[in-house]
């Protein structure tokens, strides 16, 4: 598998931005069933093309929206903004869960049974995004995703550890230039920052760790991705919503209502914000379709393919440069990327 969780909240994300990323639930190498919206007239190359710009687009823009909120908009809570995604996200998913044609067949988990087996990796989730947030008010978006290609490793190593798994040789040399190409970038950053590198390096760790934990207590369960993200956003916002508080105080709050700004920026802020959390919404349902029409495969290949697009989109806006010692590096990296996802395979012990 190549990059966000396994796969895009497939870690429809990395591309989440990093930030945001949508679940795709377990089990991770089955499409799911096909429902009645499959039946709408339209032929199914046209409806792919469609879904395909629509996961690319809102991927894009939301990782670019949260910096545009800090550089733009002057907005650096990065724990609020959070909060607000997933108070839009958990609404819509909601909405969704039980207002669907068939959301009478859905059988959702007790109350108790998601205490148990949601919030253990909610938690190391809402610690992934909280990173990935705090990382952009310190590095661009575009060396950002240079450090999210990075996610191969990171589940490796965790697979490792945690569940004792071994590989083939591919699966390690593949990691040569997925770190090398890394280390590349890193170099020739001319904006480099410590602490954005290190917390951009986290959120792909708590990731990883997500994921490896999210199988084990999910394995027993079949969860779509708009379900998964229904049962984790009120554990998420209960998280973020408490560390805001205690750690951006009111301000978040003050500076959106205006009280330290003219109409026309706070105009221009809620804006912006209500931009962000609407792309977000629309991120959770393009990953849900992208999982559910297509491939995992493709679904991976889509994920990679974000990364380059979200680079110059994040140097459109920002202009922030990007050497070709950079280009280098990020090819490195997409070029271990993908020998692992080709190659790399667990073996038994």
């Amino acid at each position: 598998m190549v990059r966000g969780e396994l796969m895009p909240i497939v870690d429809a994300s990395h591309g989440a931005p990093a930030h945001l990323m949508l679940e795709k639930g377990l089990p991770l190498s089955r499409r799911l069933p096909p429902n009645k919206e499959d039946q709408i007239f339209m032929p199914a190359w046209l409806r792919t093309v469609v879904i395909v710009i629509f996961n690319f687009g809102t991927s894009i823009l939301l990782v670019n929206s949260v910096k545009y909120l800090y550089t733009f908009s002057g907005f650096e809570f990065p724990l609020f903004i959070a909060s607000m995604h997933m108070v839009f996200s958990w609404a819509l998913t909601a909405f969704l869960v039980h207002c669907s044609e068939d959301s009478g067949d859905k059988s959702l988990m007790p109350s108790d049974e998601r205490l148990r087996k949601v919030l253990p990796f909610t938690i190391l989730q809402a610690a992934s995004l909280a990173c990935a947030n705090v990382a952009l008010t310190h590095i661009y978006p575009s060396y950002h995703e240079m450090i999210q290609s990075t996610t191969p490793l990171f589940t490796l190593v965790s697979s490792m550890i945690f569940d004792g798994r071994r590989y083939n040789c591919w699966a390690y040399w593949a990691m040569l230039p997925v770190c090398g190409g890394a280390v590349i970038s890193s170099w020739s950053e001319a904006n480099f920052s410590l602490l954005g590198s290190a917390l951009s390096a986290l959120a792909v760790a708590f990731r990883a760790l997500k994921t490896i934990l999210q199988g084990r207590l999910l394995c027993e369960q079949k969860v779509d991705s708009i379900t998964l993200c229904y049962y984790m956003a009120p554990y998420n916002l209960a998280i973020f919503s408490v560390a805001s508080a205690a750690v951006e105080g009111i301000q978040p709050v003050r500076q959106l209502l205006g009280f330290d700004s003219t109409f026309v920026e706070q105009v221009y802020l809620a804006g912006s914000l209500l931009t962000s959390c609407t792309l977000a919404c629309a991120f959770n349902v393009a990953s849900y379709l992208i999982i559910k029409h297509m491939s995992p495969v493709g679904a991976t290949v889509i994920a990679n393919a974000k990364t380059p697009a979200t680079i110059l989109t994040s140097v459109f806006i920002f202009g922030n440069s990007v050497g070709a010692l950079q280009i280098l590096g990020f090819g490195v990296t997409i070029a271990g990327v993908w020998l692992h996802s080709q190659k790399g395979r667990a073996i038994k012990v």
